[in-house]
């Protein structure tokens, strides 16, 4: 069941994504665990002023185990700064060698805009999240 629902979500981002003027790619490297990941993001704009919402998805791997994440970002644009803020709640799924594992986790996170199309971000764990988790990306 739950790759199903992966699948659905994973298939309205794409199919969403190819008139998307908010969509992007995203990768980068966690900490505890220690993986990889690559994954992609809708910006959806301002939700409430001054708060943007930015669901995403990513699939984090090494040799023991993947872990796809669902997210949704609520980050604040700090005014006049290439900085802003925010939090985060996902489903994080644990695929591994015979079974799996869901949990829903918290992150709160910091990024920094380079200029339109690239960021850096830096997430912290709060619960059921990777502790730390860096993230590069590129807006189209």
């Amino acid at each position: 069941m739950k790759r199903i629902i992966l699948l659905t979500f994973v298939l309205c981002l794409v199919a969403s994504a190819a008139s998307a003027a908010g969509f992007g790619l995203r990768g980068g490297y966690t900490l505890d665990p220690d993986q990889f990941h690559i994954g992609g993001h809708y910006d959806v704009g301002i939700i409430f002023e001054p708060m943007r919402l930015v669901p995403n998805i990513e699939v984090g791997f090494d040799d023991n185990f993947t872990l796809w994440a669902l997210n949704a970002d609520l980050i604040w644009d700090i005014p006049e700064s290439a900085f802003s803020i925010g939090g985060e709640i996902g489903l994080n799924i644990s695929d591994y060698d015979g079974g799996s594992n869901s949990d829903i986790g918290l992150s709160i996170l910091g990024d920094y805009r380079f200029n339109e199309k690239f960021f850096g971000e830096v997430k912290l764990g709060l619960a059921d999240s990777p502790d730390v988790k860096f993230t590069v990306g590129y807006n189209f």
